[in-house]
């Protein structure tokens, strides 16, 4: 799990993100929510990580009030490329 200042995301859901971001008007579900892109238009959205908004950003998707830009989606993969897996029991 990586936490933010207003946010959470888990390595599953980083992955879901990064497809809801490539394509325009898809969405993914998970268990609790669903994840969609947040509209151009949307531009006084914030990220919960970096709290920049929408307009300073290429893209940012949602799950329900918690939002992540492509920047801190990067970031989320930098940091998850230098975890071990966790082992299944």
């Amino acid at each position: 799990m990586i936490v933010g200042s207003h946010g959470h995301i888990c390595d599953q859901c980083v992955s879901r993100t990064h497809t809801v971001m490539a394509a325009p008007k898809k969405t993914a579900s998970t268990p609790i929510t669903t994840i969609k892109q947040v509209s151009d238009q949307a531009g006084e959205q914030q990220c919960g990580f970096c709290e920049k908004r929408r307009q300073l950003v290429a893209a940012m998707a949602s799950a329900g009030e918690t939002r992540i830009c492509n920047e801190c989606l990067e970031l989320c993969d930098v940091i998850l490329d230098g975890v071990p897996p966790v082992p299944s029991r």
